[in-house]
C-alpha cells in the first residue's frame, strides 16, 4: 500500500511540474513571450537557434518561475 501511495505520489508531482504556454512568440535564441499575458520565458541553453524571431510555437516546459526554465517541446502554430 505504502508503495502504491508512493508511487502515485511520484507520477502525479513530474505531470504537475511539465507546463507550457499556449502561444509563445520567438524573440530570441533563449526567449519568447506569451502573447495571451505578455510574460517573457527565458530558457537555459538556446533552444530556439535556427527558429525564425515573431513565429508562433506551443513551448512545453519544465521548471518554476520565467526563468531559466529546461525546454522540453515545441509545436508550430503560425
Amino acid at each position: 500500500m505504502k508503495k502504491l501511495i508512493f508511487g502515485a505520489f511520484l507520477l502525479f508531482s513530474v505531470i504537475g511540474f511539465s507546463r507550457y504556454v499556449e502561444r509563445c512568440s520567438i524573440t530570441s535564441e533563449d526567449s519568447c513571450v506569451s502573447l495571451e499575458s505578455g510574460k517573457k520565458f527565458t530558457f537555459r541553453g538556446y533552444p530556439f537557434e535556427g527558429f525564425r524571431y515573431g513565429a508562433v510555437y506551443r513551448v512545453y516546459f519544465e521548471g518554476q518561475g520565467n526563468r531559466k526554465l529546461y525546454y522540453t517541446t515545441s509545436t508550430y502554430l503560425y
